[in-house]
């Protein structure tokens, strides 16, 4: 059913009930008989801001519809939350951005709430088209075109980031949509290497790495070792983000080289891809990766922002870097340059997805964080990324996708 019929239909249901007493009592019921809200959506990333009851959303975007679910510590609100989330689930996102009415305000039926709690759904609704917003670019690819785009490889991105995770199956949706055949998601501490084994194992074009961050080694166990032994013996997986920094507040380097060698030296042992994080300390990882084995299939420099005169020694130790689409932005001139002097079959391509902003301009899956709003990045992006980069670099992007795609299966081990 179209939204514009659906509205006039609810209208109608709505504008039956008779009292305000009956109108509560109807609310309450439907709050009592919405589908059971996932208790790993209840949290601040999900919450919508604007209301003093707790209101969360849940949405995701399955064979091109949009599915909304609400929860509230508020019946009436629930109730509320519950029509509106229902009124916009099974429509497309082009549906929901072209609907311009509010069958709930045109019925009364908000009547009785506070202006906060009014404020509160009005929030929801916006995050309802804000999510519409973001997939109404997926719609427009047909599996036609789809067969023609060439075939795209992200090799780092955080899919398990909280940012992300409320809607994943609508993200790898729009990431095949987009042309992204296989992407590379990277854990980070204990905490989430669970999160990148379970994405891992619901979706195929997805290659696991579990590595321990130098932001979080502080919060490493007793036991981090074994765990991340454990967590290995996925098919596919690798070892990362792991690496060094000294952009951090008071950063214990000692401690941070420790736990990187450690990791450094399994993924020699092992031959296993090897994603490496670094900020202001390159000469002590170029020591590093001098003075220890390393595997010998090579590791990845990721967002590589090192000096480019350091990019032919890296390179021989079998580095591969990174372009990410923050660099396409004009005060990232000075890192862009950089990539001119990375070979061409040690180059590769990342979102850092949610991480980093997204490309600049022809950005066509804007998405903000559910928190704070802020622009953060979205997989699907990779493609436009290809193309700035091939922009850049002069290259034709088929011919960039063909040497991009070459090198990811040298490192990663893909076909």
């Amino acid at each position: 059913m179209e939204l514009a019929d659906k509205h006039r239909q609810w209208l109608q249901e709505l504008r039956s009930l008779g009292d305000s007493q009956e109108r509560m009592s109807y609310l309450v019921r439907r709050a009592r008989q919405s589908s059971p809200f996932p208790a790993a959506f209840r949290t601040d990333a999900h919450r919508i801001p604007g209301c003093l009851s707790k209101l969360w959303l849940a949405a995701e975007l399955l064979e091109g519809k949009c599915q909304f679910q609400t929860d509230s510590d508020s019946a009436i609100v629930k109730g509320v939350a519950s029509l509106l989330c229902e009124f916009f689930s099974g429509a497309t996102p082009a549906e929901i951005l072209a609907y311009e009415g509010d069958a709930l305000a045109e019925s009364g039926i908000q009547a009785h709430l506070s202006p906060n709690r009014r404020n509160g759904l009005g929030k929801l609704r916006e995050r309802i088209r804000d999510f519409a917003q973001q997939y109404q670019s997926a719609e427009t690819i047909t599996p036609a075109q789809t067969s023609r785009l060439p075939k795209l490889y992200d090799a780092h991105n955080h899919l398990q980031d909280a940012r992300l995770n409320l809607n994943a199956e609508g993200l790898m949706q729009a990431a095949a949509a987009a042309g992204i055949e296989r992407m590379v998601v990277n854990g980070s501490c204990e905490e989430d290497w669970p999160h990148v084994q379970d994405l891992a194992t619901r979706f195929p074009r997805i290659l696991p790495s579990f590595g321990y961050h130098p932001w979080y080694i502080t919060e490493r166990t007793p036991a981090w070792k074994e765990s991340l032994q454990k967590f290995l013996e996925l098919p596919g997986a690798g070892i990362g983000e792991v690496g060094l920094d000294r952009w951090i507040p008071d950063p214990n380097m000692e401690d941070q080289e420790e736990v990187f060698v450690w990791q450094l030296r399994l993924a020699a042992e092992r031959n296993l891809p090897l994603t490496i994080h670094c900020l202001k300390a390159w000469g002590q990882l170029e020591a590093c990766l001098r003075r220890e084995a390393r595997p010998a299939r090579g590791f990845l420099l990721h967002s590589f922002g090192g000096p480019p005169e350091m990019i032919p020694s890296f390179a021989r130790q079998g580095a591969y870097f990174s372009f990410p689409g923050y660099y396409l932005h004009a005060r990232k001139a000075k890192q862009r340059e950089t990539f001119r002097q990375v070979p061409l079959d040690r180059l590769l391509v990342e979102t850092d997805a949610p991480d980093q902003l997204p490309p600049p301009e022809r950005c066509p899956f804007p998405l903000v964080a559910p928190d704070t709003l802020k622009p953060i990045n979205h997989p699907a992006n990779l493609a436009a990324i290809y193309q700035g980069l091939a922009d850049f670099l002069g290259i034709p992007l088929d011919a960039l996708a063909h040497q991009v795609g070459s090198n990811f299966h040298r490192l990663f081990g893909t076909a």
